[in-house]
């Protein structure tokens, strides 16, 4: 059965369908010809731990999980829950508290730098620069916390964005 259902997601994968959300599990973009023979020679462990997505396009990323930008060749892996002080449901709170997420980035197979994201609840989310020329935007945090329950970081799911800062004239 357990072969089965891996045929199923790479053959989904092959043929490009789509998972919304997808959380770090199928790619929203079509494999290239490397990656297709990389499935086929069975290498199919690493790939699926990479979310294909395009510059201004909102994604999911599960913690753990890295996004490729195949255009740019960056790679943006979710890799720390610094803190998560929002204050949990049920609960009353003077102050909403943040979340603070870290992101490395990866360019031609090097790690180029380490983004700290900060998400405070009612608060448009701020943009952080990299690359000069990129930002990232951390829009939502999930899941939001439950008073006596405890998130652990393999359950984090984050949605981003990445654009490319207009070049002023």
């Amino acid at each position: 059965m357990k072969s089965l259902v891996s045929t199923a997601v790479i053959l989904a994968f092959l043929n490009g369908v789509n998972c919304l959300p997808s959380y770090g599990i199928l790619s929203n973009l079509k494999p290239s010809k490397i990656e297709v023979q990389s499935i086929a020679q069975g290498n199919h462990q690493q790939l699926m731990a990479r979310v294909g997505t395009t510059l201004d396009t909102s994604f999911y990323l599960k913690y753990g999980k890295t996004a490729y930008l195949p255009t740019e060749n960056i790679e943006i892996k979710f890799s720390k829950v610094i803190q998560d002080s929002r204050c949990p449901t049920n609960v009353t709170c003077i102050w909403q508290g943040q979340v603070i997420i870290g992101l490395d980035i990866i360019k031609n197979g090097k790690q180029v730098s380490t983004l700290t994201l900060t998400l405070i609840p009612g608060r448009d989310p701020l943009p952080v620069q990299f690359l000069d020329k990129y930002s990232v935007k951390l829009i939502q945090v999930s899941p939001y916390p439950i008073s006596g329950k405890t998130i652990a970081p393999q359950d984090y799911i984050i949605k981003i964005v990445v654009s490319r800062e207009v070049e002023s004239t």
